[in-house]
């Protein structure tokens, strides 16, 4: 089943799949997935959208999606490229309702979204330019998941044989911090939210695709965040299945049921990173409450890891820091191709795309609005 948290960047995330019983499925035949579709999220992220490939056929929709499905192939294209724009984003904001940590767009709004249709002559050249895009982006995509795969791979390699190290309490290496920083509310939303702290909830952690934590939903004013955690920190959460790790890449502040770990050096990072991500369910055990979501720091803090010498954790963090940084280069280009991808849909509105007449609105009324 597909959940709002299975999309993410425009795309769909299968890795960690909700299940739901066959005859549940049978019985919600109308939101069942065919290959094509457009999946646009309902709650939280409202707006976000994705398209449904093949791998995704016949999967379910929980009631946070909504489905979309277009007459001709074409069609969808469009209407993905459209879904995506921020000028929808921002109009789905604006529809939503709810408080901002549970924001939640209707059906029935989604409805009246306004829909510009090209006549197909004037959107197939630009269609042809953004599946270029796309293409280069899932490119990048997969050579960031081959590079950290190779790296958790590396780590097996070097633990294999490391029965002999000694065992060391988390405590005893790291400077552990628990969150406490207040969550945003919908006045510190304000014109200058951008400038502020990125803060880190749960769910940024445990929603990430990467061992890297890029950005947050949301942020906190100046003055607000409190102690702020140092990009390289390494951020935990946890719920009833095994604890997330990742490594931050921006300061943030951290709010309850998350952990900061310090470490005194790069190589002390990368090494904790893939320890504790290699004893995921393992970690569970260290927190609390019925989703296992409220993490103890004390119990944390006494969790022993088998410590290997200086030289090892070095020599894995040169190569583990070139694989991550090969990740970080791709994900940059694919900010970059998102950013040409919006400004080729702008041009096209505006009628600077190449192949436009001089008047867009001429363009678009030839083909209406739906």
């Amino acid at each position: 089943m597909i959940r709002a948290a299975d999309i993410q960047e425009g795309r769909l995330r299968g890795d960690e799949p909700r299940r739901v019983d066959p005859r549940v499925h049978e019985t919600n035949l109308r939101s069942r997935l065919e290959t094509g579709d457009l999946v646009v999220v309902l709650v939280g992220r409202v707006g976000e959208a994705a398209a449904v490939g093949a791998e995704f056929h016949h999967w379910n929709a929980s009631r946070t999606v909504a489905v979309i499905r277009a007459d001709e192939p074409d069609e969808a294209a469009w209407l993905h490229l459209w879904l995506g724009s921020p000028a929808v984003r921002a109009w789905c904001e604006r529809q939503a309702t709810g408080s901002t940590l549970h924001r939640t767009l209707s059906l029935k709004a989604l409805r009246k979204l306004p829909v510009p249709i090209p006549p197909a002559g004037l959107r197939t050249p630009l269609l042809r330019a953004v599946r270029l895009l796309e293409e280069k982006t899932a490119t990048n995509a997969r050579i960031a998941r081959c590079a950290m795969d190779l790296s958790e791979a590396h780590f097996a390699r070097e633990t294999r044989d490391g029965t002999s190290w000694p065992e060391r309490p988390l405590a005893s290496l790291v400077h552990l911090t628990a969150g406490t920083a207040p969550r945003p509310r919908p006045d510190d939303e304000g014109a200058h939210a951008e400038r502020g702290t990125a803060f880190v909830a749960p769910a940024d952690i445990l929603q990430s695709e990467s061992p890297h934590l890029y950005a947050t939903e949301r942020r906190l004013p100046r003055g607000k965040e409190g102690r702020v955690c140092a990009p390289g920190s390494l951020l935990v959460a946890s719920r009833e299945d095994g604890v997330r790790t990742v490594m931050n890449q921006v300061p943030a502040a951290i709010g309850r049921n998350v952990l900061a770990l310090e470490t005194g050096s790069v190589s002390d990072a990368y090494w904790l990173l893939y320890e504790l991500c290699s004893r995921s369910a393992e970690l569970a055990a260290t927190a609390q409450g019925s989703a296992g979501r409220e993490i103890s720091r004390r119990a944390f803090a006494a969790t022993t890891v088998r410590w290997p010498p200086e030289e090892v954790r070095e020599q894995f963090a040169r190569l583990a820091g070139s694989l991550h940084e090969r990740a970080r280069t791709a994900r940059r280009e694919n900010e970059k191709l998102r950013d040409l991808r919006e400004r080729l849909l702008d041009g096209f509105l505006s009628g600077t795309f190449p192949g436009k007449t001089a008047d867009p609105l001429e363009d678009l009324t030839s083909g209406g609005t739906r």
